[in-house]
């Protein structure tokens, strides 16, 4: 299907925009609009007819952000009014022609009975949860993208008691959920700030929990420091199980050039960590935390992984281990 815009290109994806059911719009070229809707993705149906369309659609996108178009820039990464964001890339940069994804901020979030509902966490696994918050361990949630993480890391911090201040701190704004005392610091904002500088300020607000946004690079280090001294956060980052988390947090200390040896960074990591989420989307678009493990510590320079739950596909069911986790003990 075809479809022509004679006026301003920005009309053809408004409606996509305006659909409560979609959450990412994609557009690839002229070649095609495909947008996640109710997890999964699907053709929108639609196109543009030029390049030049949608370089339109780009440079309006700019506009509502008050951001300046530059004729020798290819790569936008921007903030919308109502915290959705865009991220452009235009030729020659992307070969196939301009590329751009929104990602629409959820103006109904999904709530925790809305995952029990779909299945998405078990009873005994929210209760697992905030067991661990009630105990002040530190939280990571892992997963591949799209898989939920963000969705999680949300409800998660709307368990922690209301009379205790989160901070949150995030290289650009993702969160969103509802805590009576959340301030919320940005890397990424009109004053472009160093994301382990950022940690450290944001350490010194007298946070109860420290909510760390996705973990991507250097900064991990900071964050398992601070986590090591004290501070109990929750973040995010990808990865593909518990096991693959570790060994990314690893390399992402690594980049941080202070000379850690692998055995002084795996002390760090225990030091810090106690509960790892592992979240998935499955091939029928549906999202489930699919494994539980606690970090117990190290034997023989290794980690020592206890499983607490995991989901078994073929029954559909959350399979708790029976295993009491060292928190409880």
């Amino acid at each position: 299907m075809s479809a022509k815009t004679k006026q301003n290109p920005f009309n053809l994806i408004m409606p996509l925009l305006d659909d409560p059911e979609i959450t990412e719009i994609m557009i690839d070229g002229t070649e095609r609009i495909t947008v996640e809707k109710r997890g999964k993705i699907e053709d929108a149906g639609l196109r543009f007819n030029s390049d030049d369309e949608v370089k339109a659609v780009i440079k309006e996108t700019l506009k509502m952000a008050g951001a300046p178009f530059e004729e020798d820039k290819t790569i936008y990464d921007v903030r919308l009014g109502d915290n959705s964001r865009m991220m452009a890339i235009l030729s020659p940069t992307s070969i196939n022609g301009h590329s751009v994804a929104f990602r629409k901020w959820m103006k109904l979030p999904i709530t925790w009975e809305m995952l029990l509902e779909y299945n998405a966490v078990s009873t005994e696994g929210r209760n697992l949860i905030q067991s661990a918050l009630n105990a002040r361990v530190s939280i990571l949630i892992a997963g591949g993208t799209s898989s939920g993480k963000t969705t999680i890391a949300n409800r998660i911090v709307e368990l922690i008691p209301s009379d205790e201040r989160v901070v949150v701190v995030e290289q650009a704004h993702e969160l969103q959920f509802d805590h009576p005392r959340a301030i919320f610091l940005e890397a990424d904002g009109s004053i472009a700030t160093p994301m382990n500088d950022l940690l450290t300020a944001g350490s010194k607000m007298r946070p109860d929990w420290l909510v760390i946004g996705e973990l991507h690079g250097s900064e991990a280090l900071r964050a398992l420091q601070l986590m090591g001294n004290g501070h109990c956060a929750i973040s995010t980052m990808h990865a593909t199980g518990a096991e693959n988390a570790l060994a990314r947090l690893e390399a992402m200390c690594l980049t941080a050039n202070l000379g850690l040896g692998l055995d002084e960074i795996r002390q760090t990591v225990v030091s810090a960590l106690g509960l790892i989420l592992y979240q998935e989307r499955l091939p029928n678009g549906h999202r489930k935390i699919v494994q539980m493990v606690e970090l117990k510590g190290l034997e023989n320079g290794r980690y020592t992984l206890q499983p607490l739950m995991r989901y078994n596909a073929e029954q559909e069911t959350f399979d708790m281990t029976g295993v009491k986790p060292g928190w409880e003990k």
